[in-house]
């Protein structure tokens, strides 16, 4: 919105300057259009060439490169001016190559320098967004790891007494539940299918209905197309664990959480949601939990302006979390 409002305030400026050049007020206008318009798209052509080059997992343009788009960058944007010039008053062309187009072809080297320190800059604070939400992601693994050992532990005592034969298949699940949380997130920030998030989930909620029995109940609504989707590890489980202690068991009666998953569009839409007791929004606000605020920055930081997380909840309505992003098919295996 910013880049619209400089540009339209640019043309405004730069209209009556031209029009001091004995130029008609319809060519003083078109110039001033011309030569902010053709500055901003090409501008954003470069800014997308800049982004992607940093985002490659390459340190980037050198400085040979960085010369050569900057000077592509301001030839393209003298020669589309100068063209201009030579439809509106083609004697004019040549002088305003030797004259103004010199100076047009400098600023567009000072902007596109602007543009690449711009670009160098948020880089670098997108990789601090994302070493940050990798910090929490390997705190939450840490948290999980002996919170659910011990307590599953102590189910799996007390259901070998009652029952050999479900303990097996518990202790396979807890198995299986154990090894995902040991490799996700050990490859930096790798992802992974959201099929294998919704197994882990689903071996997590298992293991949490030993202890809850038939309090813990589970509605999926689950498209198969989302399964292939590429979402960022132990993205659910924070979520679902969070419906588990804060929504359904303080109550005698348990309650019922929502999985759902299917894809919009070009977008990923996720919801995790439950009928538990809720919660106050002001109270959500100060939280210090590092669940929802590890998965909160995970989309935040993989998803910089397309990641989408909102929390709605309130006293008695239950607590749900949707997430959007952006729906991209994984081209690697499960963990």
């Amino acid at each position: 919105m910013w880049i619209g409002a400089a540009s339209l305030a640019a043309i405004v400026v730069l209209i009556p300057v031209y029009r001091l050049q004995d130029l008609s007020w319809p060519h003083a206008s078109a110039a001033a259009i011309i030569f902010v318009l053709t500055c901003v798209l090409l501008g954003w052509a470069v800014w997308r060439v800049l982004m992607r080059r940093l985002g490659s997992g390459s340190r980037g343009p050198g400085v040979a490169e960085h010369v050569l788009i900057g000077l592509l960058f301001s030839a393209a944007w003298t020669i589309s001016f100068t063209a201009f010039v030579y439809l509106v008053r083609s004697e004019a062309s040549l002088a305003f190559l030797r004259g103004g187009g010199i100076w047009q072809f400098v600023w567009g080297l000072v902007i596109y320098s602007a543009l690449a320190l711009t670009a160098r800059i948020q880089q670098q604070l997108k990789e601090r967004e994302l070493a940050a939400a990798g910090a929490e992601l390997q705190a939450l693994r840490a948290q999980l790891d002996p919170h659910l050992l011990f307590n599953t532990l102590h189910s799996l005592t007390q259901l070998a007494r009652e029952d050999p034969a479900a303990t097996q298949i518990a202790l396979e699940r807890f198995g299986g539940l154990m090894r995902y949380v040991l490799n996700a997130g050990r490859d930096g920030m790798a992802d992974v299918l959201l099929g294998n998030e919704i197994e882990f989930v689903r071996d997590y909620l298992a293991v949490e209905r030993l202890r809850l029995g038939e309090r813990l109940r589970v509605e999926e609504k689950i498209d198969a197309d989302a399964l292939e989707v590429a979402v960022p590890p132990l993205l659910l489980q924070p979520l679902v664990e969070n419906a588990v202690r804060h929504g359904l068991a303080p109550r005698r009666d348990g309650g019922t959480i929502r999985l759902e998953a299917y894809i919009a569009g070009n977008r990923l839409a996720i919801e995790v949601g439950d009928d538990g007791n809720g919660a106050e929004p002001d109270i959500l606000r100060r939280s210090t939990g590092l669940g929802l605020q590890a998965v909160r920055r995970q989309v935040s930081a993989r998803f910089p302006g397309e990641g989408e997380f909102e929390v709605l909840t309130r006293p008695g309505a239950g607590f749900a979390v949707r997430i959007r992003i952006p729906a991209r098919i994984s081209t690697k295996g499960g963990l």
